[in-house]
């Protein structure tokens, strides 16, 4: 049984985070799981620089199309610097994203979209 709401279907709105996304479609057409979006990526530090964990950085991948994200653990060079999109928001707005990967992939989803990024 399926109840419809007057609001409508919002969940295919929502972020999902999974483990696998769809691999990127050089050809442009449709993937066996039926999603032929541009996979974008950030990868941000965690660590501080005096710490021995500066090279393991936080990474996540989405999908604006299926509206789907991943995100894991990655090492990254202690000498590569890292692009910051969010250098320009007030520090505690950074650290209020950066606790939530919902909320940050959602933001840098805006920024893309915005073409901001």
């Amino acid at each position: 049984m399926v109840i419809v709401t007057t609001q409508g279907d919002w969940t295919r709105y929502e972020w999902r985070k999974v483990s696998t996304l769809h691999a990127p479609d050089a050809t442009g057409g449709d993937k066996a799981g039926g999603c032929a979006g541009t996979i974008r990526s950030y990868t941000y530090r965690y660590y501080p620089p005096s710490s021995a964990s500066y090279e393991r950085c936080v990474g996540l991948a989405w999908c604006s199309d299926c509206r789907t994200w991943s995100g894991a653990m990655v090492h990254v060079p202690r000498d590569r610097v890292l692009d910051d999109p969010l250098a320009g928001l007030a520090p505690d707005e950074r650290d209020r994203l950066r606790r939530q990967e919902r909320g940050l992939v959602r933001h840098l989803d805006r920024m893309v979209r915005r073409e901001l990024l």
